[in-house]
């Protein structure tokens, strides 16, 4: 862990400590990108930084990330759910915000569970999943998916997307974000429990020594300023 982190000792995430990942990144020349330009640029092994929000809820508290990269000078790509309990993505407060973040650069993608949403409601998955995208295309210039689920998650889109990408790509998707290609090409970060929030493997702190090009998947509802509770839950 670099020396000076804020709380560094038990990994609170803080948007402090946010704004310092990136700046030692930059410090250390990496080149941020979003993940449809680092798959447009043939998926480098060095020096390139995505970082990847996944909009699963309380999407109030992204703004906070989102601030960070635009006074860093760096954009991210933000997956955003259309069947979700959690929130609306056409609500107003939301769709402003999204369309504020595609008009400063800011990429847009499909955060779907589009099995477990057709299994549950007995429809057809791929019928889902052209309903999800079509949708989100009515407002955003959607490139990519990354498949969503909850820690009791029933199924899992991963698997389908797998088998049936061919199929997909027809719908209107360039790329999956857990493409082999991404992960075969750069250390992926995530906050998960392990039993607790952590970095599941790597703090990118310690990956950003190496030189090696990062991929840093972050969810917006674990990350604030003072307190993990100071935004309306």
């Amino acid at each position: 862990m670099i020396q000076g982190f804020y709380m560094q000792s038990n990994n609170t995430f803080t948007i402090k400590y946010y704004d310092e990942i990136i700046k030692k990144a930059k410090s250390n020349d990496y080149v941020f990108v979003t993940v449809h330009e680092y798959f447009d640029l043939g998926c480098p092994t060095t020096g390139y930084f995505i970082l990847r929000h996944d909009l699963d809820k309380h999407p109030q508290t992204l703004q906070k990330q989102l601030d960070v990269e635009i006074s860093n000078g760096v954009r991210s790509t933000i997956y955003a759910r259309v069947t979700a309990n959690d929130y609306n993505v056409l609500s107003y407060p939301v769709l402003k915000m999204l369309r504020g973040a595609e008009d400063d650069g800011f990429e847009i993608g499909l955060h779907t569970n589009f099995v477990e949403y057709a299994t549950i409601n007995s429809l057809d998955p791929m019928k889902v999943l052209s309903m999800e995208n079509e949708l989100l295309s009515s407002f955003f210039d959607v490139r990519g998916l990354a498949p969503h689920r909850d820690l009791n998650y029933a199924y899992n889109s991963l698997p389908f997307i797998k088998r049936n990408w061919n199929e997909i790509k027809t719908i209107g998707f360039d790329y999956e974000a857990y493409d082999d290609q991404i992960f075969s090409s750069c250390v992926y970060v995530n906050e998960g429990f392990n039993p607790h929030l952590c970095w599941r493997n790597n703090a990118p702190e310690d990956v950003i020594e190496t030189g090696v090009s990062i991929y840093m998947m972050t969810h917006n509802h674990w990350w604030y300023d003072e307190n993990p509770f100071e935004e309306w839950r």
